[in-house]
């Protein structure tokens, strides 16, 4: 089983959730909302791709999210190292989601 990378971060608008290997993001009012939202479009997506012919398959299910995506996620990633050490509070969360291979 591949665990997939996933950040969500709140802003004024909601939080925002991105699948960083599947570049799939999805926006909502709540961290549980948007938490659930990815679980559910990339089960929707990998449903779909399982549908597809061998080599659009295996294109599909290896199609990062974009460098400055990648970036900005460890930047937040090391912010909430430092933040949580230091407030122990973050508007933010790192989480893995599993992918049946």
């Amino acid at each position: 089983m591949r665990l997939l990378r996933c950040h969500a971060e709140q802003s004024s608008d909601g939080w925002e959730a991105t699948c960083l290997d599947l570049d799939i993001a999805v926006q909502g009012d709540s961290f549980e909302e948007v938490y659930s939202a990815l679980q559910e479009a990339i089960a929707l997506y990998l449903e779909t791709v399982a549908d597809l012919p061998q080599e659009d398959r295996r294109r599909l299910l290896n199609r990062p999210a974009p460098l400055p995506s990648r970036l900005r996620f460890l930047g937040y990633a090391i912010r909430n190292v430092l933040s949580d050490s230091l407030t122990g509070r973050t508007a933010s969360a790192d989480f893995t989601l599993p992918m049946a291979a």
